[in-house]
């Protein structure tokens, strides 16, 4: 099925552009933050950026606690209205003049905390909009697209208006971004029959599977650890080489600075959404393979990104690297899906949530160690090299497999 069909279904096409503006949103959110805690803090910003992973993986490995017990529409609804009213905050101190580190590191951390609720009550509400197999991979497909999709309107957005809006006004275009999503949310949720089934389950016990279930799953499961293990390794090189990395490095190389970050990340954008297109459409092909090759397509454009000059050279090689987001993501969707149960699907989907945001954690909290070190440009190349020698050692593992099975 082609990955844009589902859109003919209301609900879902209403909860999808709910989810597009809101990713938008947070696009705007990312780069204010990021920038105006390098004008607060300068390289030390990594340490911000560090907080907000460390919020993520807070609410991935702890959020299963609460969000097993609630309503999934209730918990998006809360999860957008909580965190509009926390960036207006920022967006008010920053007419006021009264932007301060403390501030920002408050809202920050919280925005971070709360934002990991909301992906695993999303991933759960999706089968009871397209519980059609088929359709269900090409809805799998069509979401995994927004923040995609969103990488393309927001940089966009933001070479358009800056200049004209100040980045701390980026604030209250995201909280506007989570309103409309909170109303989408609401007019799709209240409307399904049927929601999933939660666990009420009370005690010790019942607090210890939500935290550990999905990482006792996926034993036994050689091909989704080893994309779980290359995921924190290429999770690190996206936040230490590309988001807070390339940010610094631009504003140390680049005469306009933001717009040349808004070009690369709409670059990205594009190859993210082009691969998805593509790949969504095909079906899931051999995980294994598209694991590896996305590792090692990501590693080489991140390294290659401080080479060159020119707003071209960085879309260019940005939309050579944005291959590696869907090439790996729908791959190890693939596998989550096909490998476990239903009942402990969403855990496992909070357990990667958990990967990816401690791989971010501890890059953003060395970064401005090894910025200082080493500096901006051999720090970015590094972790390129460490992304594409983990797609290498996928190359070997599997090939050892392979020997192992015809000597079996």
């Amino acid at each position: 099925m082609f990955v844009l069909k589902p859109l003919v279904h209301r609900p879902i096409a209403l909860l999808w552009t709910g989810q597009v503006l809101a990713a938008t949103g947070a696009e705007f959110y990312a780069v204010a933050v990021v920038w105006v805690a390098a004008d607060i803090i300068g390289k030390d910003a990594g340490y911000l950026s560090a907080l907000q992973a460390g919020g993520l993986l807070a609410g991935s490995l702890f959020g299963g606690i609460v969000t097993d017990r609630w309503r999934h529409g209730t918990t998006m609804i809360a999860a957008d209205l909580v965190r509009a009213a926390l960036v207006l905050v920022l967006s008010v101190a920053g007419l006021l003049h009264a932007m301060s580190l403390p501030l920002l590191v408050a809202i920050a951390g919280t925005v971070s905390l709360i934002t990991a609720s909301f992906d695993p009550s999303l991933q759960a509400t999706l089968p009871s909009l397209a519980p059609d197999p088929v359709l269900r991979h090409a809805t799998n497909g069509l979401f995994d697209a927004t923040k995609r999709m969103a990488r393309i309107a927001g940089p966009s957005l933001i070479a358009v208006v800056n200049g004209i809006l100040p980045t701390g006004q980026f604030f209250a275009v995201t909280a506007a971004t989570f309103l409309l999503s909170a109303l989408a949310v609401r007019a799709v949720t209240r409307r399904l029959a049927v929601e999933p089934v939660h666990r009420r389950e009370t005690g010790a016990a019942a607090i210890l599977d939500s935290v550990i279930g999905g990482f006792r799953a996926v034993r036994g499961h050689p091909v989704v650890i080893y994309g779980l293990l290359a995921g924190l390794i290429a999770n690190g090189t996206w936040a230490i080489g590309y988001l807070l990395g390339m940010v610094l490095y631009l504003r140390q190389t680049d005469d306009d600075p933001l717009t040349s970050y808004g070009l690369m990340m709409m670059a990205y954008g594009i190859g993210n959404v082009a691969t998805n297109l593509i790949l969504a459409s095909m079906g899931p092909g051999r995980p294994a393979q598209r694991l590896v090759a996305s590792k090692i397509i990501f590693g080489l454009g991140i390294l290659a990104l401080p080479l060159g000059h020119g707003h071209l050279w960085l879309m260019a090689v940005a939309a050579f690297a944005a291959i590696n987001g869907p090439l790996g993501d729908l791959a190890m969707l693939h596998l989550l899906q096909t490998c476990f149960p239903p009942h402990r699907l969403a855990q496992v989907w909070r357990m990667q949530m958990c990967v990816v945001f401690a791989g971010m954690f501890l890059a953003y909290l060395a970064a401005p160690l090894l910025f200082g070190w080493f500096g901006l440009g051999p720090t970015i190349i590094a972790s390129g090299v460490a992304t594409v020698l983990s797609g290498l050692v996928g190359v070997g593992f599997f090939a050892w497999r392979r020997a192992a099975a015809s000597a079996a």
